[in-house]
């Protein structure tokens, strides 16, 4: 079996699980070999804190996955991120640009220039990592002469769910990691040229660049409710989550499925949304089922991937998460 080089699991979403249960996937995802666990942050618990608090109690390496760019200064990222790498057994920091209804309603900032944002605030990031006194003159940011004022890891990885082919190209450019969220295995390839050229662009070999796709999974010895688990996830985000996944998926061959998933959200048909994710779109998009099925689609992530960031269904239970990590640990 070829597995990733790296595997990862992360949280759904700040109000799936408390901090306490996250505490104890953290625990079984340490247990089982899992190289890190990944807290989110959307609009309900913030990811820090969180992440201090998991640090704490677990030894694993902890990420954010994702923290929005727009939420906080690159200087405050720098020094968030280097203190949960002072907590952990090593840290990740995962970025991302949200979405523009979220960053200008939520935060009250505004959204453009939402890829020169993203750009400064790798390159600050990197630079306040270093230890060096800061010194940067931007389009969005103008900072200078503070420093640390204790030694950062200045190797913690920088990672971004970039999705658009422009931010793409930043992260190939900028970044350490590419984070995919939910793209169609036979996809990724395409997504990844424009990773490549961002790389070529900044003088940087593109293999330095890894890419960890984000991938629902569910694996449980009850391979229908496995199955049904990813496909209510996916329904979901086809239905209330935009048009990239959808869009994704048309592109791959899968139009009428997507188009009568997205259909029958809109009508609120749950039900017939989630009947309408075909077991093809399943196979492409998740690591879902028995755990010979997931074996078989894990063994894909592996030959075309560097890592995967496996993504527990929400409507999967909490004993279900932890059925699905130990089957996955069993690989590892």
């Amino acid at each position: 079996m070829t597995l990733p080089s790296t595997v990862g699991i992360a949280e759904q979403g700040t109000e799936t699980h408390t901090t306490d249960q996250q505490v104890e996937i953290a625990r079984w995802a340490a247990d089982a070999g899992f190289d890190f666990l990944l807290v989110p942050e959307t609009w309900g618990r913030d990811a820090f804190t969180r992440a201090g608090y998991i640090a704490a109690r677990t030894d694993i390496a902890i990420g954010t996955g994702l923290v929005p760019v727009h939420s906080r200064s690159p200087a405050l990222l720098a020094q968030s991120i280097a203190t949960v790498a002072e907590l952990a057994d090593g840290a990740l920091l995962g970025l991302g640009l949200s979405s523009d209804n979220v960053v200008e309603q939520w935060h009250g900032v505004a959204f453009e220039p939402a890829l020169r944002r993203q750009r400064e605030t790798i390159e600050i990031v990197r630079q306040a990592l270093s230890g060096e006194p800061l010194e940067y003159d931007g389009t969005v940011f103008d900072v200078e002469h503070f420093r640390m004022r204790f030694e950062p890891d200045p190797d913690i990885p920088i990672c971004v769910g970039a999705q658009g082919p422009k931010n793409c190209e930043l992260t190939g450019g900028f970044a350490d990691q590419w984070w995919p969220n939910r793209i169609p295995l036979s996809s990724l390839d395409s997504l990844r040229e424009h990773v490549d050229t961002g790389a070529s662009k900044q003088g940087r070999d593109p293999a330095d660049v890894d890419t960890v796709p984000f991938v629902t999974t569910c694996v449980l010895d009850d391979g229908d409710r496995a199955r049904a688990c990813a496909a209510a996830e996916i329904a979901h985000y086809i239905g209330a989550m935009g048009e990239y996944t959808k869009n994704a998926l048309e592109k791959c061959g899968y139009g009428e499925v997507a188009r009568t998933v997205d259909e029958r959200w809109q009508r609120g048909e749950r039900d017939g949304a989630i009947d309408a994710v075909s077991a093809d779109v399943l196979d492409e998009i998740t690591i879902s089922g028995t755990p010979e099925q997931a074996r078989e689609t894990l063994d894909r992530y592996g030959s075309e991937c560097d890592g995967a960031v496996l993504l527990p269904s929400k409507d999967a239970s909490l004993a279900e998460v932890e059925e699905t990590i130990d089957h996955v640990g069993d690989w590892l």
